[in-house]
């Protein structure tokens, strides 16, 4: 049975996060409210805790990395190369509702066994995860909680937007839910590719992406 656990913020109830950050430490598999969508998050170093987000989410293809959401630019830059224009970029937008994609950092494979090339990057305008990935201090993977009636990540009025819905979908297949009693949006972040130096758009979501020029 999933532990569905509703805490608060101001201040962080620090028991919920030790038990949260044990989850992880643990193979374990959690769902979060990450700015406008619930996501389940796991340890991105754990093969067991990808593969249980793969069995609860079976039309998210292997092949397909999930994105690696962190606390702050600071921790990104572990992750993926941030230079100069990107670093200003990025204060503009972080936290916010956006996943960046950039090329690794060296030292990603050694982290995480990870050796693609481009990773999808995360900075959640989320107090709850900030403080669980502040106390984790690991590169967490997130992946958006989709609709269970869905053969696809495209979001509808079927979409989870409160915790006890995700319990009652997906309690089985998962360790805990930390809730702040909130609903969430239907949206998705906005995907912007900065490999090449210039921001493009790949999907338009809650980020604006014309602010970005």
């Amino acid at each position: 049975m999933v532990n569905h656990v509703y805490t608060y913020i101001n201040p962080i109830k620090e028991k919920d996060i030790e038990a949260a950050v044990t989850v992880l430490e643990n193979d374990g598999v959690l769902a979060i409210l990450l700015d406008v969508s619930w996501s389940f998050v796991c340890y991105a170093g754990s093969s067991k805790a990808l593969d249980r987000i793969h069995r609860i989410k079976p039309f998210h293809p292997k092949t397909q990395p999930f994105s690696l959401v962190t606390h702050s630019i600071s921790a990104a830059a572990q992750l993926v190369n941030i230079g100069t224009s990107e670093y200003r970029l990025l204060k503009r937008i972080m936290p916010g509702p956006y996943t960046v994609l950039l090329e690794r950092h060296v030292s990603l494979p050694k982290q995480i066994h990870d050796k693609r090339k481009i990773v999808g990057i995360r900075i959640p305008d989320s107090p709850l995860f900030q403080a669980l990935s502040e106390r984790f201090l690991r590169p967490i993977a997130a992946s958006t909680v989709a609709s269970r009636a869905s053969d696809s990540e495209e979001f509808g009025a079927e979409m989870p937007v409160f915790g006890w819905e995700i319990a009652e979908s997906y309690g089985h297949g998962i360790d805990m839910i930390l809730d702040l009693g909130n609903e969430s949006s239907r949206l998705q972040t906005t995907i912007v590719d900065l490999t090449s130096g210039t921001p493009v758009l790949i999907r338009q979501g809650a980020g604006v992406f014309d602010d970005l020029g």
